[in-house]
């Protein structure tokens, strides 16, 4: 039998473990807040459903307007937030941006609702 701890094998599902929970940890935290999240292996994409909803056509031919997408990934033996942008053209690559340590769901959450807040008296992002 093969320890867990010189296993490679056993390291990486240890990491995609931890990686799925931090995931869905955040994404309740989001969820919390009304915003809507779609979770992925290594990002989730949140997004801010009263942003979308407007009588004007370009408001919704941008539905939905109002979104973001993080990752997580290890970096230095610890798992981090970042924010994902989208290059200067449509062919670049993402742009990461260190948002937090991943066990600060909160923090990361706190963030991320604040970006994609629409403020309610007049509907407009703040």
């Amino acid at each position: 039998m093969t320890d867990s701890t010189t296993d490679p094998q056993a390291g990486v599902a240890r990491i995609e473990r931890t990686i799925r929970a931090r995931l869905d940890e955040l994404a309740e935290a989001l969820r919390k807040q009304s915003l809507a999240v779609r979770v992925g292996t290594s990002a989730l994409v949140v997004w801010n459903p009263a942003a979308s909803a407007t009588d004007d056509p370009r408001g919704q031919a941008m539905n939905p307007g109002l979104s973001q997408c993080v990752a997580i990934a290890p970096d230095g033996g610890s798992l981090h937030w970042y924010w994902c942008w989208t290059g200067p053209t449509r062919d670049a690559p993402l742009e990461t941006e260190y948002m937090c340590p991943a066990e600060e769901t909160d923090r990361a959450a706190v963030l991320i609702t604040k970006v994609l807040r629409v403020d309610e008296r007049d509907g407009r992002r703040s």
